[in-house]
């Protein structure tokens, strides 16, 4: 069974299980590397992560947390949310947890504001993340002028 919830500060330690987890394992999706995350390692930095303008989500695939993700949400109400941090454990693929976590993201914020465009960052030649999120109803919108390894994608449903 497939489950997402929303991940609160006290949940730090599966956020930074499954983060560690995914910077080791997908350095190059990320702009942190697991050195800087590291070295930054204690339970008040964890937590922040999952705070304020950070609002975390995990996914369980049978009980097993098995991906993550995260909505920045800046106090302009005019900017874009951002999903951020996603990454789906390689043995939990292809059974619906991307997918899941995209969609509690988008109910997240349909909920607390509506209309808001929704957009993310894709290293470029990361196709299984691209046809993802183009599944879930993401189009390219150009190129990330901060990262030109990246492109800019946004939700088809936004305004």
């Amino acid at each position: 069974m497939i489950s997402a919830r929303r991940l609160g500060p006290e949940d730090w330690e599966i956020w930074r299980g499954l983060r560690l987890r995914a910077l080791d394992q997908a350095p190059e999706a990320f702009g942190t590397t697991l050195e800087e995350a590291v070295g930054a390692d204690s339970p008040s930095h964890w937590r922040a992560a999952l705070e304020g303008a950070m609002t975390g989500f995990v996914v369980e695939d049978d009980g097993v947390p098995a991906a993550i993700g995260r909505l920045l949400i800046e106090v302009d109400p005019d900017a874009p949310v951002e999903l951020i941090s996603v990454w789906v454990d390689p043995a939990h693929r292809g059974r619906g947890l991307g997918r899941a976590l995209i969609a509690a993201a988008l109910d997240h914020l349909a909920a607390r504001r509506p209309g808001t465009r929704l957009r993310l960052a894709v290293v470029e030649t990361n196709a299984p993340a691209r046809r993802l999120y183009e599944s879930c109803g993401f189009a390219v919108i150009g190129p990330n002028p901060e990262d030109d390894a990246e492109l800019l994608m946004e939700h088809a449903g936004a305004r």
